[in-house]
């Protein structure tokens, strides 16, 4: 016995309902592997205090807050082939501070890492803020400065400190991007 006309369209309707659903969910899943992204890397850069600690009654705050005394703004930096997260950079006025995400393995001596990100472009800014630190143009200790932090190897933390401009800061993210994007080509 064989399906009628309204079966048919029954289940032609049913089969575009879970076509769109199963689409639906797997925008959903990707974006909170997004998400998920973001939260182990602001985890991973915060400091945990035990409970114990909390329970002393005294109020804590962020360190971010502390530290740079205003909750930084996340971003994400995507890979420039794919568009995957690949960091996260907590940035303040006066602070970059730019992590890779966990699944994100890099390390500093991987090209072009030092060459290019640290050797041509950070230190050129440096070297511009000591010539005008140099002219009187710039105040000592205004002048950008950058730390890197590894552990086992592997890159943890890039701090880029008195960015001052927001084209520096744009120009600073993007040069990251681009160079990670390069770094795990290789």
């Amino acid at each position: 016995m064989g399906a009628t006309e309204d079966d048919l369209r029954r289940n032609a309707e049913l089969k575009l309902w879970m076509e769109n659903r199963i689409a639906e969910l797997q925008e959903e899943t990707e974006k909170l592997k997004e998400a998920l992204a973001v939260v182990d890397s602001v985890l991973r850069a915060s400091s945990f205090k035990p409970a114990a600690a909390l329970a002393t009654g005294k109020p804590q705050q962020p360190a971010s807050v502390e530290e740079g005394g205003a909750i930084p703004e996340i971003r994400e930096l995507k890979k420039d082939r794919g568009g995957e997260t690949i960091a996260v950079a907590e940035v303040t006025r006066e602070r970059l501070k730019i992590e890779p995400v966990a699944a994100v393995t890099l390390k500093a001596e991987t090209p072009p890492f030092k060459s290019f990100l640290l050797g041509k472009i950070l230190a050129g800014m440096t070297a511009a803020d000591e010539e005008a630190v140099q002219k009187g143009r710039l105040r000592r200790g205004d002048e950008l400065r950058y730390t890197l932090a590894e552990r086992a190897g592997k890159i943890h933390s890039l701090t880029v400190e008195n960015y001052r401009e927001r084209e520096r800061m744009t120009e600073i993210l993007n040069t990251v991007s681009w160079t990670f994007s390069r770094m795990l080509e290789k």
